[in-house]
């Protein structure tokens, strides 16, 4: 066993960590992150048939008016701590100093490793989360769209799937407005079909030659922003060479093409409405005090030092009726 010296938060590099987000990942673009001080607790989850239910009425003289109140029920969480490490021997160290050597960054580089490999993984989970779940389709793992958004497909339901979906959610309530947006996260594979769909590039053919951005195709289905994920993931064995690669994409159901209309607020606060949340608690003072804790110790018996970047965090859904999904928008 190889003991640990010197543990210590490694502040100077903490900003490295925060640097390196890559941009590909966007689990907290569709679940806003919540910020927390405790390990678990609840969030109260307002029931909508008291705010919409019309029971306001004439007030006789002399009498009271009519009463009534706000019913809640109660989501919990409960975070678990995911981290990673990366080991930096004294050797790679002082061989990335020569003048011949690789540029390499050992320690920043490590860093950066760790942080990427935690996001991935929350990453990963919030989509699997998200396409598992039973949502406003009422079908769990999403509405089949049988791969009728296929820009080939001449019974192409796109357009009437999208507004299938805005209907329901306004049936529910949720629309844009001052606190709140309407996302679509379609996956790239998807999103590149989407496009070339005829209804949809008419939308466009007199005023622009340009290729149809997600920003475009928010517009034409008047929502505020859609989301396009490229995400990868290795999922092939590790093998001491190094060179073994099988990609697999996170936003998928079943290899297939899927896509998530949902609400997302601008502003997490007060009776403010979201499909689901990341929650993310905070590191004691003696680790750093934040909500990611960077980490550096020594091993002197090794030879090496370690870094390891790590979070302590839970996913899961909110509203159900916020959110629309569906699974086999084509077939990959």
């Amino acid at each position: 066993m190889v003991l640990g010296k010197n543990i210590v938060t490694a502040s100077a590099l903490r900003n490295a960590s925060i640097f390196y987000q890559s941009p590909e990942f966007v689990a907290d673009q569709v679940f806003p992150v919540l910020k927390t001080n405790g390990p678990s607790m609840k969030i109260t989850k307002y029931l909508p048939g008291d705010y919409f239910r019309n029971d306001a009425d004439v007030r006789s003289e002399g009498g009271e008016a009519r009463r009534g109140g706000f019913k809640t029920t109660e989501v919990s969480y409960s975070t678990v701590e995911t981290a990673f490490a990366v080991p930096i021997t004294d050797e790679l160290r002082r061989n990335a100093k020569k003048q011949s050597a690789q540029p390499l960054q050992p320690d920043i580089e490590a860093i950066e490793l760790a942080k990427r490999k935690v996001t991935l993984k929350r990453e990963t989970e919030v989509a699997s989360l998200i396409t598992s779940a039973t949502w406003a389709d009422g079908s769990q793992g999403g509405s089949n769209a049988l791969g009728k958004w296929a820009s080939s497909d001449p019974a192409n339901t796109f357009i009437s799937d999208i507004k299938t979906a805005l209907k329901a959610l306004r049936e529910k309530g949720i629309a844009s407005c001052a606190d709140m947006e309407i996302r679509l996260l379609v996956d790239d594979l998807t999103f590149d079909e989407v496009v070339e769909i005829t209804r949809v590039r008419d939308q466009i053919k007199y005023t622009s030659a340009e290729s149809i951005t997600p920003e475009m195709l928010a517009r034409i289905l008047k929502i505020d922003k859609v989301i396009v994920p490229s995400v990868i993931e290795n999922t092939a064995r590790e093998k001491k060479a190094g060179t073994e690669f099988t990609a697999s994409r996170v936003w998928k159901i079943g290899g297939n093409g899927m896509a998530f209309l949902y609400a997302y607020p601008k502003r997490l606060g007060l009776r403010i409405m979201s499909s689901g949340l990341i929650v993310n608690d905070r590191f004691d003072d003696e680790e750093g005090g934040g909500h990611e804790r960077v980490m550096k110790w020594r091993e002197a018996s090794n030879h090496q030092d370690v870094y390891e970047v790590g979070e302590l965090r839970d996913q899961l859904q909110v509203c159900a009726e916020a959110g629309y999904m569906w699974k086999n928008t084509i077939q990959a």
